[in-house]
């Protein structure tokens, strides 16, 4: 279930920025080697601060985290790519529907555990 659930969260910032990529200028850049990139690179950055913070954390603070790693990511990353200049807003907006959608997906195997 574990695969299942690090596998969502790899696919998610992918299907958002390929979205975003219709509505925000700069996104329209990112081809589909860049989107596995950015989505690579947030899932890794997700995966370092949760075992680095551990998985304690609530919902909101998992929420933050996110959103920060994704913004940061997306804002960064695209910088190398030629012509995807994202504006800080398109890429605040685009880390926090992944944070969004990020929280809906269930943990189930954290939520299996007895404490």
């Amino acid at each position: 279930m574990k695969v299942f659930y690090w596998l969502l969260r790899f696919l998610v910032p992918m299907v958002v920025l390929y979205g975003i990529g219709y509505y925000v200028a700069g996104f329209s850049a990112l081809t589909f080697t860049w989107l596995v990139i950015l989505s690579l690179l947030i899932y890794l950055g997700d995966w370092l601060i949760l075992k680095a913070f551990g998985r304690g954390q609530g919902a909101v603070a998992k929420f933050v985290l996110d959103f920060l790693v994704a913004a940061v990511v997306i804002f960064t990353a695209t910088m190398a790519i030629e012509g995807g200049e994202v504006p800080l807003g398109g890429a605040l907006l685009a880390a926090l529907l992944i944070s969004i959608l990020h929280t809906l997906i269930p943990d189930s195997a954290e939520s299996a555990t007895p404490r």
